[in-house]
Formats: C-alpha cells, sequence, structure tokens
C-alpha cells in the first residue's frame, strides 16, 4: 500500500476552507477590477535565465529549477512580479501603457517550512505598468485600502517609505555598491531588533560602526507622518536622491489622503525596506493592528527597471 501523504511545505484545501477563500479572492477580483485592473495570467513555468538574479540570492536558493525534456533550464515561478515583467517586455507594444494587470496564482518557493511559510502558495498581485507618475503609487494605496476594507477588515495600517531615501543616504556614507546587503539586514530591524541588525550590516556588508549607526538612526525617525518628513533632509545630509525621494513619499502620502484614505490607517516608516533587489522607490506594507503577529498582509512597492532586464 502506498501511504497517502503531502509533501512537506505542501497543503490540501477542505471544502470548509476552500469555499471561504474563493470567496475572498472573488472579493479582491472585483475590487481591482473596479478601479480599472485586467485580469491576466503567465505560465507556471519559465526559462531559467528569466527568473535568476531578479529577486535576491535567498530566492535564487528557493527556485524550483530543472531541466525539462529537451535539456532547456526551466524553473517554477517563485513570484508573480519576474513573470510580469518578461510579460510586459514580450507584449505592451500590443496592450498598450499604461497597463494596470491583477493576476492570483500559486508560486513556489524550496524555503524551509514554518509556521505562516509553505513552499506552495497563493500571492494576489496587482500592478501598473508604464508610468512613473506618483498617481500610480496613490492608487496603490487606495487599492489596499479598499481591499482591505471589503474583505471586512477594519482595523489596519498601511505603512509606506521610498526606497530612494535610503540610496541617499547610503550614496552620502559612501556605501551606494552595498545597498543591498545594508537593505536586506535593514529588512529584518523589526525581527531582530537594534544590535542585531547592526551587527549583521557590520559583518554581511562590511559597513563600519558608524556607518550602521547612521542608517538605523534613519530607521528609527519616529512620530506623526509631517514632522518625519521635516526631519528626514537633515538625517540624510541634504543629499540629491534622498530629496527626490522625501519630496515624491510627501505626495503620495498627502495625494492619498486626499484620496480618502484615513489618517489613522496610513504612516509613513522609513524603517521598511523590502528584501527584493528590484525595488526602486515607494514601498508598502500593510499589517493588522489586531494580528500583528502574522506581519505584512500586504506588501510591494515600485520597481522601475526590471522589465528593462528582457528588453
Amino acid at each position: 500500500m502506498i501511504q497517502p501523504r503531502t509533501l512537506k511545505g505542501f497543503r490540501d484545501y477542505l471544502p470548509a476552507a476552500m469555499i471561504p477563500r474563493e470567496q475572498l479572492m472573488q472579493t479582491a477580483r472585483e475590487v481591482f477590477r473596479s478601479f480599472g485592473f485586467a485580469p491576466i495570467d503567465t505560465p507556471t513555468l519559465e526559462h531559467l535565465e528569466i527568473l535568476t538574479g531578479k529577486g535576491s540570492d535567498e530566492t535564487d536558493r528557493q527556485l524550483y529549477s530543472f531541466e525539462d525534456n529537451g535539456g532547456r533550464p526551466v524553473g517554477m515561478r517563485f513570484d508573480l512580479t519576474v513573470p510580469l515583467a518578461r510579460f510586459a517586455a514580450q507584449h505592451i507594444g500590443t496592450l498598450g501603457i499604461p497597463f494596470k494587470r491583477y493576476h492570483i496564482a500559486p508560486v513556489w518557493r524550496g524555503e524551509k517550512p514554518q509556521e505562516g511559510r509553505y513552499r506552495e502558495f497563493v500571492q494576489c498581485d496587482f500592478d501598473t505598468i508604464g508610468t512613473t507618475s506618483e498617481l500610480a503609487d496613490i492608487e496603490a494605496v487606495c487599492v489596499i485600502d479598499a481591499l482591505l476594507r471589503a474583505i471586512g477588515i477594519d482595523a489596519f495600517t498601511i505603512s509606506i517609505n521610498n526606497r530612494a531615501i535610503l540610496t541617499g543616504l547610503l550614496e552620502s556614507l559612501g556605501l551606494a555598491d552595498k545597498t543591498t546587503p545594508v537593505l536586506r539586514s535593514l529588512d529584518k530591524l523589526g525581527k531582530i531588533g537594534r544590535e542585531r541588525t547592526a551587527n549583521e550590516m557590520v559583518e554581511s556588508a562590511g559597513v563600519t560602526a558608524e556607518q550602521s549607526d547612521a542608517v538605523l538612526r534613519l530607521a528609527e525617525c519616529d512620530g506623526d507622518a509631517e514632522s518625519i518628513l521635516a526631519s528626514l533632509p537633515e538625517i540624510t545630509g541634504g543629499n540629491e536622491t534622498a530629496a527626490a525621494g522625501i519630496e515624491r513619499l510627501t505626495q503620495i502620502y498627502r495625494g492619498a489622503l486626499a484620496s480618502g484614505v484615513s489618517p489613522e490607517r496610513l504612516k509613513i516608516d522609513v524603517s521598511i525596506a523590502r528584501g527584493l533587489d528590484y525595488y526602486t522607490g515607494v514601498i508598502f506594507e500593510t499589517t493588522l493592528d489586531e494580528l500583528p503577529g502574522i506581519g505584512s498582509v500586504c506588501s510591494g512597492g515600485r520597481y522601475d527597471n526590471l522589465a528593462g532586464l528582457y528588453t
């Protein structure tokens, strides 16, 4: 007899879980379409070169990859963003820009299974392609706000930051060539604390204790949104890249409020970095006020250069 069992990190869904799961997905589709986003789909398998070197070293290690029957190196998608960049480069001439899409589909990562982390899971993405306007970033905040409220969640916080602020500070510290390892360390601040984050920056990125302290001083900038925005130019030393990021973040924050997002649900948090390499501008993290332990439930950001790898 063959023992019936599922692979570690994978799971079955019985009707009791699948029915509300499908209802939630349908709610998400309705919200996305109300904002003008259209559905797309992409293959589970991509040429391996499409997927590698795009997210992070960690996602490359977790990638399910093999040779198909024709001997071609292929991989299973680890997110829906990198395939979208390939899709955009291949089809944008037909679709036109700006193009707004949503995609709800499974992805696979060969990471160590633990509470809340599986090797197969569903992602729910929405993106706008082909515009540098801050209106697209403002709309992203509005979609997150509308989606969670439509699901029936009232107590949540949308935290926003701009990668350009961190990038500008690193430029002023002479760390422009170490942006990726510094940001990856900083992304763990909320999980491992200041001291361990500082130590990891020194060990993994090769920065000095003084440089890590300057980065953490920015990350620990706290208070109401307007006071944080007012303090950032001094903390970043007047760097031009950071200044542009501060201005953009200010426009997005005020634009989201003007669009009806409650100030009680919107927060500027300059400590969030997001661990993936491709982010270039505004980044988002959304948490549930009554369930902070489960971490972020809706995150992402602007990535202006990813499709340029293919076109």
